[in-house]
C-alpha cells in the first residue's frame, strides 16, 4: 500500500482553526475564556507534557502573527492545546497581518505619517483575518 503525504492547511482566521481544532481552556487562570498558555513556569510545564500532536504554538512572524502545528520556540507568544491532533507538522492557522498604511512611504526615514490617525505613525495597519 502506497502511503499518502497529507498536505498542509493554512486556516484562515482563529474562529475557522478554533472550530476544526477545538482549544481547551486554560485550567491555570480564571479568566474562563483564556485558551493561551505562557511560554514559561508552569503553564509550560503543563505544555511539555502534553503530546505535542495537540500543541499549537502562537508565533509573532514578520509582519503577521500565525498559529503553527506543534511546540516552536523561536518569536512565540503563547501555547495552545487542542483536543482535535493536527495531521500535518507544517498545518498553520493565518491570524493577522501587518498592511502599509496609506501615509506609508518607503523612501522616507521615518516610513508612516506621525499624525496619522489610521496607523499612529508607524506605517503600517493591522489587518485581522476572519
Amino acid at each position: 500500500m502506497e502511503k499518502v503525504e497529507a498536505k498542509p492547511v493554512e486556516y484562515q482566521g482563529w474562529d475557522n482553526w478554533a472550530e476544526n481544532f477545538k482549544p481547551t481552556k486554560n485550567h491555570f487562570t480564571k479568566d474562563p475564556n483564556e485558551h493561551m498558555f505562557e511560554t514559561f513556569g508552569e503553564e509550560y510545564e503543563y505544555v511539555k507534557t502534553v503530546d505535542e500532536k495537540f500543541v499549537w504554538t502562537w508565533v509573532q512572524g514578520d509582519l503577521c502573527d500565525i498559529i503553527v502545528a506543534g511546540r516552536s520556540y523561536v518569536n512565540r507568544l503563547g501555547y495552545y492545546v487542542t483536543e482535535v491532533p493536527w495531521d500535518n507538522e507544517w498545518d498553520s492557522c493565518l491570524l493577522s497581518v501587518q498592511l502599509e498604511c496609506e501615509c506609508y512611504d518607503e523612501d522616507a526615514w521615518e516610513s508612516g505619517d506621525p499624525d496619522c490617525q489610521k496607523c499612529e505613525g508607524s506605517g503600517y495597519v493591522t489587518s485581522y483575518v476572519s
